[in-house]
């Protein structure tokens, strides 16, 4: 008899358990929730008592999903201006709506991107305080979608804040150009022109409403010159002319207001643009001197206070070589003009500063001006620039071992890393002369540490190894496999620097001739796409090519 009881027991201890596992169960609520006026409200917090997991929003059509405890007894409905709780104790439905749809309520339905009646230009705090319910609800549901990254839902809702509230705040202009960027990024490109446009429209109404118009113009030109340039390497000088016309007044602009203020990115797309605009005869070119003299300007003066700031290093290298690259400053259009203001001032350290710097940029190291110049400001300042003059004028004179000492002098006291650089590949050019090939890939190494993004010293190594290749190796193919060696150089050149793509091509075409034959590396057993240690001086390790 003990025993049929026990087993009673535990069967009926098992039913319980299997019943409290079932009823243990999570649920899944789904449904709409709407407002007072019919329409599906979305960015409603939605949370239930005995909740799993985390409150859930409701979506631009005022759908939400909870996963709710089997015992939940109510389940609460957050909007902008109150809280209801819908109490759901013994409802086991799936489905819980909340509100009226706007056909029970006897409106229509209106779209949320609609907005209707005048423009308010009242301020965020002063929309609130006076509890204007459209701006309240629509600042809301923006707030809630842009807080997830929910891009999509959340344009409705801001375009509400944008074209009725307008001076509401600064944010809306903030939010909306980084929510249209991010649109434009991922739409087909039937898309995109509208998207920019729309773009440039939100930097025009900010300043309309926030000022700040150098600011505000610099950004626009940089955003527009950034998506209509994106594949410019296939474009005409000529497309590119009505691209750079159309960012040019607004980068200039903005330059001119901002002033020691210009962003980084600001002066050296003006600089980009002028150059570019005098390859095409729309500017002469004092206008490209006017320009490089206002924004290195400007530069140095950002760097003189912060010297690491990375952003004024990388425009001040980029200006530099937008300028030397224009074409619009010459020698013969230097001297002359440069010659008669050492006359005028030949013992101000600023005009001696600028003429050497400037006839540096432009290599007129050969004439007495630059002579007289560098002399002069050594003598009175012997900085690292001023060493790299003296070094120049010295390999003029055929004095090659002193213009070495001066180089060195000026890459040690140098502080700008760009510069630097500079200095270390124009001595190793100056080594490659020697044929001192070690002491050549030494400095080249040395200006890729401080400008990873060049590629000429890549390509300086490359034709090091390519002239190297006789003395290495103890076989004909060994000797060969150098010039693979010399093609990665190439390779890395082109990689980092599209700029010297095209010279990179050319080496790679001239030295791949030299490659091992099929034939001959059957007998050395060696393998295209293996690798082959080359040694001597160089002692690399290289891929293996045929030809």
């Amino acid at each position: 008899m003990k025993s049929k009881y026990k087993l009673f027991l535990v069967v009926i201890l098992i039913f319980i358990i299997g019943v409290a596992g079932v009823m243990a169960q999570p649920r899944i609520i789904k449904g709409t929730v709407y407002n007072v006026d019919g329409k599906p409200a979305s960015g409603v917090n939605v949370s239930a008592h005995r909740m799993k997991g985390d409150p859930y929003f409701t979506s631009f059509d005022g759908k939400y999903e909870l996963k709710i405890d089997a015992k939940s007894k109510y389940i609460k409905f957050v909007f902008p201006d109150r809280e209801e709780k819908v109490d759901i104790a013994g409802n086991t439905s799936d489905v819980i709506d909340f509100g009226k749809k706007a056909s029970e309520v006897g409106t229509a339905v209106v779209a949320v991107t609609a907005p209707s009646g005048n423009v308010d230009l009242r301020t965020r705090a002063q929309l609130v305080q006076a509890g204007v319910k459209e701006y309240i609800e629509a600042a809301s549901i923006f707030d809630q979608f842009y807080k997830q990254d929910d891009y999509k839902s959340a344009l409705a809702p801001w375009t509400i804040e944008y074209t009725k509230f307008p001076k509401s705040s600064e944010n809306v202009y903030i939010q909306g150009i980084k929510i249209h960027e991010d649109l434009l990024a991922k739409a087909p490109e039937a898309e995109k022109e509208a998207l920019l446009t729309k773009i440039m429209e939100i930097y025009d109404k900010r300043i309309e409403h926030f000022g700040n118009e150098g600011y505000n113009l610099g950004r626009k030109a940089t955003i527009y010159l950034k998506y209509k340039l994106a594949n410019a390497e296939q474009m005409t000088d000529d497309q590119k002319k009505v691209i750079y016309n159309n960012g040019f007044k607004w980068l200039e602009t903005s330059v001119e207001k901002q002033g020691k203020e210009s962003e980084a990115a600001v002066l050296l797309l003006l600089n980009r643009a002028t150059a570019l605009l005098f390859k095409t005869g729309d500017f002469k070119a004092d206008k490209v001197m006017a320009v490089y003299d206002k924004t290195i300007a400007i530069v140095e003066e950002n760097l003189a206070a912060k010297p690491d700031d990375d952003n004024y290093q990388k425009a001040k290298a980029g200006i530099n070589r937008a300028f030397v690259e224009s074409g619009a400053v010459t020698c013969e259009i230097l001297i002359p003009l440069y010659q008669a203001e050492f006359e005028k001032k030949p013992d101000d350290l600023a005009t001696l500063k600028k003429i050497n710097y400037m006839l540096n940029r432009e290599d007129c190291s050969d004439n007495k001006l630059y002579a007289d110049v560098a002399e002069k400001l050594y003598k009175m300042e012997p900085t690292s620039q001023s060493a790299f003059s003296m070094a120049r004028l010295f390999l003029k004179r055929s004095n090659t071992a002193k213009a070495i000492e001066y180089y060195e002098e000026a890459i040690n006291s140098e502080k700008d890393k760009y510069e630097k650089a500079n200095y270390c590949y124009e001595l190793a050019l100056v080594i490659y002369t020697q044929k001192d090939y070690p002491r050549v890939r030494n400095y080249a190494r040395q200006a890729i540490s401080l400008n990873p993004e060049w590629g000429k010293p890549y390509i300086l190594i490359g034709k090091v190894y390519a002239a190297s290749s006789k003395s290495i190796g103890e076989s004909d193919i060994q000797q060969r496999l150098v010039f693979c060696l010399a093609v990665d150089q190439f390779l890395k050149a082109k990689a980092v620097d599209p700029d010297v793509a095209a010279e990179a091509n050319k080496e790679i075409a001239t030295y791949s001739q030299y490659f091992p034959n099929k034939e001959d590396a059957f007998f050395e057993n060696l393998k295209a796409g293996s690798t082959f240690k080359v040694g001597g001086w160089i002692n690399e390790t290289t891929t293996v090519r045929l030809r």
